[in-house]
């Protein structure tokens, strides 16, 4: 994974955003929310912010095995939403 796309500023390096944290299983317990957030091989939910550019808070759900973005959408909203046959993480 060497770029993520934004949905206001299209695809970037990497290096334009900031990890902040694995977010928890949706079904996850209080306890797990907090203390158990583990990365899962095959899907990872995450929360990034495009710190260089925009600075809009973004929801990724990628695989941290392949290394591959499967979706991007923003935290606020569903209107950045991209699936990730739409994804350009593909064509990047």
């Amino acid at each position: 994974m060497n770029r993520l796309y934004c949905p206001f500023c299209g695809a970037r390096e990497l290096e334009e955003f900031r990890f902040h944290k694995t977010l928890a299983e949706p079904a996850a317990n209080a306890y797990e929310e907090v203390y158990a957030r583990t990365n899962r091989p095959a899907v990872s939910v995450e929360h990034w912010q495009h710190i260089l550019g925009c600075r809009a808070w973004l929801l990724v759900r990628r695989n941290p095995s392949a290394d591959t973005v499967l979706e991007v959408r923003l935290v606020a909203g569903g209107d950045g939403h991209l699936p990730s046959e739409e994804s350009p993480h593909d064509r990047a």
